[in-house]
């Protein structure tokens, strides 16, 4: 299911076009981004390793406007002219319809789809489900076992090395540098699994919106022992300044008590291979402060 369109492959897809890097993550890891003929729009590169990195920026770039959100769309014309038999990536970058009707595939990720509500709470069997959606598209279903045998032993191992016990109190904030605004993550953001492994307690679990706008004066009400603070694209050092200088920020105990640390938003949502190495990179985060 591509949200709510049932698509059925009788060949592997062998030009794909990709929106972004939407999957792309999944893919490099089940071995199928050779597959990939075009892309449009920007990737996040603290997303990657090197080498999956490399192979991604390595796919020509096909010509798109960006949207409002910063995602890339792209003209079915365009998709046309690349004889794509397949788009990954999401219906606010292309005309699903008129794809549809030219006999090219479009196939959306779950937590992609604006007309179905997301899980919550969010669990790492997203990641491991949207790995076996794309291996049946191209194919490959023996890879995915080995692929989700893995990712399920990283957490295993991640969570093992948080221990049980009674779980510090955490906030995670979006933050943009020179911003006066901030955004924290519900129970249907990657966030809460990938908290719940390192031993922390999401304080916004109450609500099931992946995300919404946050107060300074709510966040010193709920006081969290730990702040991740997410970064986005731009200069990730200037984040951490950026939210000391809020009103009230240096009152917190995990400012105090110097337990804030920077993690690539692009390791959390949505759901794929990169949410497990942002688990792990936040398991080194803390263990250094």
């Amino acid at each position: 299911m591509s949200c709510n369109e049932k698509l059925t492959f009788t060949d592997v897809p062998k030009r794909v076009i990709m929106l972004g890097d939407t999957d792309a993550s999944t893919m490099a890891a089940l071995g199928v981004l050779d597959h990939v003929i075009g892309r449009a729009g920007q990737i996040k590169d603290s997303a990657f390793d090197a080498d999956s990195l490399a192979k991604i920026k390595a796919i020509p770039q096909i010509a798109s406007q960006e949207l409002d959100t910063g995602g890339a769309k792209v003209s079915t014309e365009t998709i046309l002219d690349q004889r794509a038999d397949l788009v990954i990536g999401y219906d606010t970058g292309v005309d699903r319809a008129a794809l549809r009707k030219a006999g090219v595939k479009m196939y959306s990720p779950d937590a992609l789809c604006t007309d179905k509500a997301p899980a919550s709470p969010a669990t790492f069997s997203l990641v491991t489900q949207e790995v076996t959606k794309i291996a049946n598209i191209f194919n490959v279903s023996d890879k995915a076992k080995e692929v989700n045998k893995n990712l399920d032993g990283d957490i295993k191992k991640i969570e093992s090395q948080a221990g049980s016990g009674a779980k510090d109190g955490a906030a995670a904030l979006y933050i943009t540098p020179g911003s006066t605004e901030f955004y924290t993550y519900g129970s249907s953001s990657m966030v809460q699994p990938i908290l719940e492994a390192n031993g922390l307690k999401n304080l916004y679990s109450d609500n099931s919106t992946r995300v919404f706008d946050a107060s300074m004066e709510d966040v010193l009400h709920k006081n969290p022992k730990w702040i991740v603070l997410l970064a986005g694209d731009g200069d990730a050092s200037k984040v951490e300044p950026t939210f000391l200088g809020f009103k009230g920020a240096k009152e917190l105990d995990a400012v105090k008590n110097g337990r804030v640390v920077v993690l690539p938003f692009s390791l959390t949502d949505p759901p794929s291979p990169s949410s497990i190495t942002g688990a792990k990179k936040l398991h080194e985060l803390v263990e250094k402060k």
